[in-house]
């Protein structure tokens, strides 16, 4: 059985390991399962994207509306690195899920618009499904209305030419989009669960960061325990749609 792949973009160690244990809770998958590989540190290794069911591209505090000349070369970097995965990815029709700046950068590659017009405050809100998302393979079944955590100071305003818009909210109207046959991209975090949510905002909250002034009513989509909140089935169909094909 072929191991997944999580490509990770963030440039700070501890929150990596905890993205990588964040998806290895969500995913359900054993040790050995889900392979990780840094983008920050020594850039993309040679990568056979043939050998992996799926891969996941998650996300990250870099933006792709930041000016070229305000970029770090760390950031350019990594964004360069996942323009060539994603090029592989859309090439061989590989299995792939990405969120937050993941999401971005792909929508950029195929010629879709991001910009900071329907970015979110650190919150709880409402992803509602639309009528194409109620009939994607990896949607099927999910209520058409359930919460989730957002934080992103940017998100795609126009989607590619042929991308599928499968969910949104009251203030961003593209939350998830299919950009290819098994390619789907959430601005939202479906890995984050109540502690990992917390975790997050315990680390903002005396940057003064929006939002985080009330940490315990945030975290309450951990409620039905760590690693089972909507988001996290996503993820897990995800992983079953790639195995089954």
């Amino acid at each position: 059985m072929l191991p997944f792949l999580l490509v990770s973009t963030r440039p700070e160690d501890e929150a990596v390991e905890s993205e990588y244990r964040c998806f290895m809770r969500v995913t359900g998958l054993e040790t050995g399962q889900l392979e990780q590989v840094r983008l920050d540190m020594v850039g993309l290794p040679d990568i056979d994207v043939h050998q992996y069911a799926g891969i996941i591209v998650a996300g990250s505090p870099y933006g792709t509306t930041t000016p070229d000349e305000r970029k770090t070369p760390t950031q350019k970097r990594t964004e360069t690195e996942l323009t060539r995965i994603f090029t592989e990815i859309f090439t061989h029709n590989i299995p792939c899920l990405t969120t937050g700046f993941g999401t971005e950068v792909a929508a950029v590659l195929r010629g879709g618009v991001v910009t900071k017009k329907w970015g979110e405050h650190p919150q709880i809100t409402d992803i509602f499904l639309t009528e194409a998302g109620q009939h994607d393979p990896l949607l099927q079944g999910f209520p058409c209305e359930f919460p989730t955590y957002v934080d992103h100071r940017e998100a795609v305003e126009h989607i590619p030419e042929n991308a599928v818009v499968l969910a949104k909210s009251l203030d961003c109207p593209v939350q998830m989009m299919r950009l290819g046959e098994f390619f789907w991209a959430t601005q939202f975090n479906p890995e984050l669960d109540s502690d990992a949510i917390s975790a997050r905002l315990q680390s903002f909250l005396d940057a003064g960061y929006p939002g985080t002034d009330d940490i315990e009513s945030l975290v309450w989509i951990g409620r039905n325990g760590t690693g089972t909140h909507q988001g996290a089935v996503l993820i897990r169909r995800f992983i079953d749609l790639c195995r089954k094909r």
